[in-house]
């Protein structure tokens, strides 16, 4: 069964690196692999491992603190430690809970495979592993903060012979099995609704050779046909995305490729976009957040509408699928400057329009200013998903307001007739026909 979710790539990183370092490392992808708590008691049943490890943002860090519970009661004496955005930002709740033993703050490769070393062999020597969070007694520890890793090419490829690539899907897929790889972390951009604890805004690159190494390994190994990059802003550094590009020329690949967390408008110009889809480049996801300039500065995009604008007609003029990501509800917007975005996006002919309300996640410069004003209604964490009800209020909207403007852009825009007849005459494939049969289906569903 093929299922929409995000291929874990921070646990098959760590699980590289635990790997690299002689450790025996099992995944449990609980979203994918559609397991219970029943399938996950029988897994450690199973397995008896001496640690576990829980990734968790903050939609889920609730869950994740529940499973850590269910761990403990199969076997008191394994070793609960959980890392993540929401564990960096906010160590102090994470780690109250009982049932957690340690926190891995942070960028985790190093940390985590420092943590199990220490504690297998000197756990008295706790206290000496950087970036981590444990409790001793009553008291809260915090060690020595971990500086970021400098070379991201020390590191060993993702451990994709852990997880059956076969049951992932994303739905701007054009081929039956791709995966995901990241050639960059960090973003030195400061948009405001944007959590950056983990990899910080110091952007570092990997070489393009270790990237088409990998690649060549998917393609090879794994037959993978489609490569999704998901890093933090894949154009940012042109001459390395020039490098991948080339390398991938010159290999002769046929395999498709898209950048489906989104590229930086500002970043894009023609002799880019030619090398990009001459490699095979089929979709590219822009941040572009607002048709508004006093909206894009307010939350400090440092990209203008313009430059949007030109993005989406090179790539209309090469037949690259444009994706825009928009934000509905930021504190600074009302009823107009919303219409506004509306009228933006079809002047700029968007292919798809992935609209969503605003998540303020702890940590972020809107949590701070919302939470400031009284304005975060919601600090249940299970209830900061995408597409949720909104959990806060500006000074022009009410959460069912928000709601409302978010449900009205999707359908104005995506059930137009001459949206729905452009999206047709794109299609070229039958994987195409289901995706967009199954985009207006979720459409109609939100309508009705």
């Amino acid at each position: 069964m093929l299922v929409w979710a995000a291929m874990p790539l921070g646990l098959l990183q760590l699980a590289s690196a635990l790997e690299q370092a002689g450790h025996t490392v099992k995944i449990a992808d609980m979203g994918a692999y559609r397991l219970s708590d029943a399938d996950l008691i029988s897994i450690i049943q199973k397995e008896n491992p001496k640690y576990v490890g829980i990734t968790a943002t903050t939609s889920v860090i609730k869950k994740a603190i529940a499973l850590a519970r269910l761990v403990k009661q199969i076997d008191a004496s394994i070793k609960v430690i959980i890392g993540g955005a929401h564990a960096t930002y906010l160590p102090e709740e994470v780690i109250s809970d009982e049932a957690v033993d340690f926190l891995v703050l942070g960028e985790g490769e190093l940390t985590l495979c420092e943590l199990i070393d220490c504690l297998s062999k000197e756990p008295d020597k706790i206290g000496q592993v950087k970036g981590i969070c444990y409790k001793n007694d009553d008291q809260v520890i915090f060690t020595e903060k971990r500086e970021l890793i400098k070379d991201l090419d020390t590191l060993p490829f993702s451990a994709w012979h852990l997880i059956d690539l076969g049951l992932y899907y994303h739905p701007l897929c054009r081929s039956r099995r791709f995966a995901t790889i990241v050639t960059s972390r960090g973003c030195p951009s400061r948009c405001t609704f944007c959590s950056r604890g983990v990899f910080l805004n110091h952007y570092r690159a990997r070489s393009a050779k270790s990237v088409l190494a990998e690649i060549e390994m998917l393609v090879l190994r794994f037959a993978v046909k489609e490569i999704h990059f998901i890093d933090d802003n894949f154009s940012l550094g042109r001459r390395h995305v020039e490098e991948i590009c080339q390398g991938i020329i010159a290999k002769g690949w046929k395999i498709k490729w898209a950048a489906p967390n989104g590229v930086r408008a500002d970043t894009i110009d023609e002799d880019l976009l030619k090398l990009m889809k001459q490699s095979g480049c089929y979709s590219l996801s822009f941040g572009v957040e607002s048709g508004n300039q006093k909206t894009l500065d307010y939350i400090k995009k440092g990209i203008t509408v313009n430059n949007i604008r030109e993005a989406f007609r090179l790539c209309h003029k090469y037949g690259i699928e444009t994706v825009a990501f928009i934000i509905i509800g930021l504190p600074n917007e009302d009823k107009k400057d919303i219409n506004q975005t509306l009228r933006f996006l079809k002047e700029i002919k968007a292919d798809i329009v992935d609209a969503h309300i605003l998540i303020p996640l702890p940590g972020t410069e809107l949590y701070r200013e919302l939470d400031s004003k009284g304005y975060i209604i919601e600090k249940d964490w299970d209830k900061y998903v995408f597409n949720g009800f909104p959990v806060y209020k500006t000074d022009h909207l009410s959460p069912l307001e928000i709601d409302d403007e978010f449900r009205r852009i999707r359908l104005q825009y995506h059930l137009r007739p001459s949206y729905i007849l452009s999206r047709l005459a794109q299609i070229r494939s039958w994987r195409e026909v289901r995706n967009n049969f199954k985009g207006l289906l979720a459409l109609l569903k939100q309508k009705s």
